[in-house]
């Protein structure tokens, strides 16, 4: 598994998480939440396609202030699942 990209703070500055599957990177991505910014109250997670690009936008508190990471999930969206 990789993470790459920017600081999270924009789609342009996204963080990217590559090299896995689905349910890795998802874990991954609250992994990161916590290494970067602590305890975190999740307010809203959405599904955004720029694109054809894949985003994930979670809406935080943190320490009583609102905040929205980016994550760019292209590589690993929907990967691991038999449909």
């Amino acid at each position: 598994m990789k993470v790459t990209g920017g600081d999270g703070t924009s789609i342009e500055k996204a963080i990217v998480i590559s090299d896995c599957e689905n349910l890795e990177g998802i874990d991954q991505e609250y992994k990161e939440i916590r290494k970067r910014f602590g305890n975190y109250k999740l307010i809203q997670q959405s599904l955004i396609d720029v694109n054809n690009r894949m985003y994930d936008k979670l809406e935080l508190e943190i320490e009583g202030e609102q905040i929205e990471v980016f994550f760019d999930i292209t590589d690993f969206f929907g990967k691991g699942f038999d449909f």
